[in-house]
This record gives C-alpha cells, sequence and structure tokens, in this order.
C-alpha cells in the first residue's frame, strides 16, 4: 500500500515537473524574411510554417484587416525537397501537412511594404544599400525593429511580431525633400522681411 502510494507521488511530481518545463521553455518564433528589389518594383519572401496544410498571401488592410494579395514564383519546400500544392480562391494554398519554407515573389505599389501574421515571427526585411528609413520625413519603421545598416544593404529585424512595416526612400527624394525645405525657409525669410519691412515704413 505504501509502495503504491509512494509511486503516485512520484508520478505527480513527474507530471509537475514536465508542466513546469513546458512552461519555462521559451516560445521560438518562426522566420520570415523578405527582401526588396533594387528598383523597388517588388520583393522575395521565404515563410516557415509549422504543422500546416494551408497558406494564405496577405497583406494588412487599412483596418489592419488580413487582404489577400496575388504572388508568383510559388515554391513549398520541405528538407530541400520541393512540394506539389494545390491553389484555391483568396490566395490560399493548400497542402499535405507538415513543416515547410514558403518561397514566393510579391509586387510593391509605391515605396512601403507591409506584412502580417497570425503567429509570432522573426521577421527581417533587406533593403538595397540604395534604399534608406531613417530620415522621419520619408522613412518608417514600425516599432519594435531594429535597424541595421550594412556595407551594401540595410536590415530591419523584428523578433516576436505579428506585424511589420517600413518606408523607404532613395537619394532622389532625399535631394527634393531638402530642396524643397531650402524653398520654403527662403520664402519664410523674404515674406518675413518684407512684413516687418512694410511695418518699419508705417511707423515713419
Amino acid at each position: 500500500m505504501q509502495s503504491s502510494n509512494r509511486d503516485r507521488c512520484h508520478l505527480t511530481c513527474l507530471a509537475l515537473c514536465l508542466a513546469a518545463l513546458i512552461l519555462a521553455a521559451p516560445a521560438f518564433a518562426q522566420n520570415a524574411t523578405f527582401s526588396i528589389f533594387e528598383n523597388g518594383s517588388g520583393y522575395s519572401a521565404s515563410v516557415e510554417i509549422t504543422g500546416a496544410d494551408s497558406h494564405q498571401f496577405t497583406e494588412p488592410g487599412y483596418l489592419g484587416e488580413a487582404v489577400p494579395i496575388t504572388v508568383r514564383e510559388i515554391q513549398v519546400t520541405n528538407d530541400s525537397r520541393e512540394i506539389s500544392f494545390e491553389e484555391q480562391r483568396n490566395s490560399l494554398i493548400t497542402f499535405p501537412e507538415g513543416d515547410y519554407l514558403i518561397s514566393y515573389v510579391g509586387d510593391l505599389d509605391g515605396n512601403s511594404f507591409s506584412t502580417l501574421f497570425t503567429t509570432p515571427y522573426t521577421v527581417t526585411i533587406s533593403l538595397p544599400g540604395v534604399y534608406s528609413v531613417d530620415n522621419p520625413l520619408l522613412g518608417y519603421v514600425s516599432q519594435g525593429g531594429s535597424v541595421q545598416a550594412e556595407e551594401n544593404q540595410t536590415l530591419i529585424t523584428w523578433e516576436g511580431t505579428r506585424y511589420a512595416e517600413i518606408r523607404f526612400y532613395d537619394e532622389a527624394r532625399l535631394v527634393i525633400l531638402y530642396t524643397f525645405g531650402t524653398i520654403w525657409v527662403m520664402l519664410m525669410i523674404i515674406l518675413l522681411f518684407g512684413y516687418y519691412s512694410m511695418r518699419a515704413a508705417a511707423r515713419e
């Protein structure tokens, strides 16, 4: 009888220890990598998925909802082996359940990119060296993004995020901004000078 109670006690302790280990174990986010083309017209993507039998290609809408998008050159691979898939409606593809890497190419409309996930992801966006995100008037990086400038590219990384967005610009846009700013400042100086000149003349 005592042996039975002792066994139950050991099993209970073992179950509690396993539960504690599971709860304490960190939740590792999957990886998603996006590379913007040098001409800014599109991007290539690689997204990890686990235990899935479908994937929908989407982007955030105006209200933050997932909006289906059209992509091309879709590949689903598992251990470097390409897996066949079926294309459904609303940019949805289906395949046998498993862990996969999904690669595809998408288009950009303007100098911005955003992506949305249903689970936390480690997201990395690679920008060619001709683009920047630093100027707050022209560029933007959504909350949590870490910017690292390298020799020929800029890497923006988010850890455990469901949403990532950037707005980027090239040297030409920066020159236009500085030119517009210079003209605006000169115009303000001329207007202020004329205003104070008129006031001084009126006093005389």
